[in-house]
């Protein structure tokens, strides 16, 4: 019988492993419509995403600020604008770097049942 891991420990292992603030983020429906919609029609200033969507234009600011922290979206100021565009890089890697860490981690409990 292989070893058996204790349950905080494994919690532990996932937490530090999987960046659950980054999905919590970006999986919300309104967020995740906006990641589309920059991806489906590239860089666009707030008036012409809010016109998108149903939510007030300072609901659709206060969700892309936050995609803008954890690095879901990039911005840039021209003039008095400012410009979003998806980090399809960055989301891309988030995502490949979380699928090597459950790998890792699965790898990792497959062990110690040997």
């Amino acid at each position: 019988m292989g070893k058996k891991y204790d349950p905080q420990a494994c919690g532990k292992l996932i937490q530090d492993n999987i960046d659950f603030e980054f999905f919590k983020t970006l999986l919300d429906p309104v967020r995740t419509e906006i990641l589309v919609y920059l991806v489906s029609n590239g860089t666009k200033n707030i008036k012409e995403i809010a016109e998108n969507f149903s939510q007030d234009r300072s609901v659709i600011s206060r969700h892309l600020d936050l995609m803008y922290r954890y690095g879901i979206v990039d911005k840039t100021k021209e003039n008095r604008n400012i410009y979003y565009e998806a980090n399809n890089i960055f989301v891309i890697d988030k995502f490949d770097q979380t699928i090597n860490n459950i790998k890792n981690l699965l790898s990792l409990t497959n062990k110690s049942k040997e």
